[in-house]
């Protein structure tokens, strides 16, 4: 329960800051229990219906329709709500008079009065009230201990506190409320009220587990100033750090890439190590080293004794070294001391399937499987040697030697060997297996080859019945349209094959979407509700999110991700939906609601792309299912490449787009939704003419123009999947695969209804 409210709070903290950007907000008063009030539902609807058009659309005409429609419902929760939007809309003009105002009126509905206070207090300290906010904030944390505003509410009383320079009133904020406390500057304004306080050592603490256990947060730069200052006024009083505290900030550091403060991090432990500990550290600070421009030399010159295995792991770092400057005789050097060396060890296996890998991205297939088969035979050799590994039923437990075993098979069926049938087999027994459905599928093609085609017909339906919605999936539902009815079309006929008795994976079970909303969570389901009908959406997701982290109900769930898809927030939306649906390949199109389908693939902007698709004479259903998977719809990401936008269009070749429509280039520009779909339709267009199909030119979109051409002509595939399978990049190869079936999806959905 602590590890699901911790997710929880986390979700809120980001969710209250963008609640505070602009976006609205609600709750609820302990003392609001009951029934929510009636009204009449077309008054309802209407509410919902002006405040929709105001957040859409923020004119004057449109905040009057709202405040007439406030003044005449004066008198109840409805108009207490329009004024709760109304009063909004003023705060975020800076306009706190008119604010205060139709606050005011809204606190006549005590389902909103806990959101009410909150954006009191947000008015009076915005006006500069501060004494006045400061005792507004107060209250509601006093009022609304568990409201889901609470970390933004103690954040504004520490902040407002300390100001006044009134400590003890932060911390009392801050009592109770550990959980809360997950944001950084959360714990950094604890730790300045501590200090403030006369508290150093309580003081010192947070400080310090920011600065080590938060290492890489810009509060932790600003702890580490103050704990330099403790220590030089607390002198031996300043708690000792423990070796532990310290080593994590090390690993921390380290894996955040920040190689020289690592370095000095690890140069410290070293001196207080010995022994295996003391070995791993050196191996740590070479690395550091390394990183930064000196030569792979310093580590090969190394030596350890490798007591707890960091000889092994030094050997394994230079493979990976020369790997990635594709110096692969250096890399198969370091790949074979440590498989004479270390043949069991986890290092020599990782060392084998890079080997592996680089021969098999390179398209050097045979060299690869070579490797790969290493690999498996020392797997082999370690379950029928390590008890506890022979207990498993599964051939190939870890996920290395899952790939390295697919490979092998994939290269076979490639090359049409007679071995291929029985290394696809091995997947279906392999439970976990990530390449069943890719087995079945080519189990099936093998079985229409060799003429069997009431084999290829079972293979196909169990595709079809566990993985519907698997691009393979659907690959297998057009060869039994293809192949034509059997008698395998009898659902006892698929289990007389012996292969597919070992699927006996159970199907997975929709959620109950219509269960009664629990009894525990009904204020806050009242109050979610309420939010939706003024449109604070951001307010409603968090009351939904709180809701289901009490209740666990898949239907808060859901609601939760409706209300991110009204307030824009698409990424979210759909990872919260998926929550609900972990396995939607393996449902069927009728198991889900369509309400559920249509938040699992939103179509924002749809115009847009259905007038830039049509323009480049481009399926818009497939131009859909690629921004879902590049950006789902956020048209402010920006990748870790650089690339921007709905279809994360790179600078350098928004540039040359640009200069090619003669359109004005800025790379502002590419957060703009219509720009970017100008310029990255033109450009997935011009792949598809280029490389001649839809699976190849996904494949540039993804990896790059140059690398999908090499691939094509690596071999003449005799179908589309063929291609697919074979893209040696795991990321690329899915992102095919995805799209794919996205743009099967989006079809279903909307194709119909012109993308409404």
């Amino acid at each position: 329960m602590r590890n699901r409210f911790s997710q929880f709070a986390a979700v809120v903290f980001v969710l209250l800051a963008l609640l505070l950007g602009g976006a609205a907000a609600g709750a609820s008063p302990r003392s609001s229990r009951g029934r929510p009030p009636q009204a009449d539902p077309a008054e309802h609807a209407l509410l919902e219906k002006l405040s929709r058009a105001l957040k859409e659309k923020d004119t004057a005409a449109n905040a009057q329709q709202l405040a007439v429609f406030a003044k005449k419902h004066a008198q109840d929760s409805l108009g207490a709500r329009a004024a709760l939007a109304l009063a909004f809309r003023d705060f975020s003009k800076k306009k706190y008079p008119g604010a205060r105002r139709w606050l005011d009126q809204a606190q006549r509905d005590a389902v909103l009065r806990e959101y009410v206070l909150y954006w009191s207090a947000q008015v009076e300290r915005a006006a500069g009230s501060n004494a006045r906010a400061l005792a507004l904030f107060e209250k509601h944390h006093h009022d609304f201990p568990e409201s889901v505003m609470a970390p933004q509410t103690i954040k504004a009383i520490a902040e407002l506190a300390l100001a006044a320079h009134s400590p003890a009133r932060a911390l009392a904020a801050f009592e109770g409320s550990i959980e809360k406390l997950q944001p950084n500057d959360l714990l950094l304004l604890r730790a300045r009220a501590r200090e403030q306080a006369g508290k150093p050592l309580e003081a010192a603490a947070d400080y310090l587990l920011l600065y080590n256990g938060r290492p890489l947060s810009d509060e932790a730069g600003v702890a580490e100033k103050r704990i330099a200052a403790l220590r030089r006024s607390l002198g031996e009083k300043f708690p000792e750090v423990p070796y532990g505290d310290t080593a994590a900030r090390a690993q921390l550091l380290f894996e955040g890439k920040r190689w020289k403060a690592a370095r000095a991090v690890y140069e410290t432990l070293a001196g207080e190590a010995s022994g295996a500990a003391r070995e791993f550290i050196q191996l740590r600070i070479a690395q550091c080293r390394i990183h930064v421009g000196v030569p792979i030399a310093l580590l090969e010159n190394l030596s350890f004794t490798d007591a707890a295995g960091a000889e092994a792991e030094r050997l394994l770092v230079i493979a990976q070294l020369y790997r990635a400057k594709k110096n692969d005789a250096e890399m198969l050097a370091a790949v074979e001391q440590l498989a004479q060396k270390f043949p069991s060890s986890s290092a020599a296996a990782k060392a084998l399937f890079l080997a592996g890998n680089y021969f098999w991205t390179s398209l050097d297939r045979a060299r690869a499987v070579d490797y790969y088969r290493r690999l498996l035979d020392a797997s082999e050799t370690e379950r029928k040697t390590n008890f506890s590994a022979a207990l498993s039923l599964d051939p190939f437990p870890f996920n290395d030697a899952q790939q390295a075993e697919w490979r092998v098979a994939w290269l076979a069926y490639l090359e049409r060997k007679p071995e291929a049938a029985q290394l696809l087999e091995r997947q279906l027994r392999a439970s976990g297996s990530p390449y069943v459905a890719d087995a079945l599928y080519f189990l099936g093609r093998l079985a229409e080859r060799e003429g069997r085609a009431d084999h290829a017909r079972a293979y196909f339906l169990k595709l079809v019945e566990h993985f519907p919605r698997n691009y393979f999936g659907l690959r297998g539902a057009e060869r039994l349209r293809a192949l034509g009815p059997g008698l395998e079309n009898s659902p006892e006929i698929p289990i007389l094959h012996p292969p597919l008795l070992w699927l006996r994976a159970p199907l997975p079970v929709a959620p109950k979407l219509d269960a009664p909303i629990p009894d525990s969570v009904t204020e806050r389901w009242t109050r979610a509700r309420a939010l939706r009908s003024i449109a604070f959406d951001v307010s409603a997701e968090l009351e939904f999110r709180a809701a289901h982290a009490a209740a666990d109900s898949p239907r808060l769930l859901l609601e939760a991700a409706k209300a991110a898809i009204d307030a824009g927030r698409y990424m979210p939306a759909v990872s919260t939906a998926r929550q609900v649906y972990p396995r939607l390949e393996a449902y069927r199109w009728e198991d889900v609601p369509r309400d559920a389908w249509l938040t699992l693939y939103p179509l924002a902007y749809a115009s847009l792309v259905e007038k830039y698709s049509a323009k480049n004479a481009l399926d818009p259903m497939l131009v859909a299912g690629l921004i879902r998977q590049e950006t789902v719809f956020q048209h402010d990401a920006v990748s870790h490449a650089g690339a921007v936008g709905l279809m994360q269009v790179l600078p350098s070749t928004g540039r040359r787009l640009a200069k090619a429509q003669k359109l004005r280039y800025a790379r502002a520009k590419l957060f703009e939704p219509e720009y970017n779909l100008r310029l990255g339709t033109v450009y997935f267009r011009d792949l598809l003419k280029r490389l001649g199909s839809t699976e190849a030119a996904l494949a540039a979109y993804n990896a790059g123009e140059d690398r999908v051409a090499a691939w094509q002509a690596e071999r003449n595939y005799e179908e589309p999947a063929e291609f697919v399978e074979s893209i040696p990049f795991t990321e690329t190869r899915e992102y095919v695969q995805i799209v794919l079936r996205n743009a099967e999806i989006y079809r279903r959905l909307y194709a119909a209804n012109n993308g409404k």
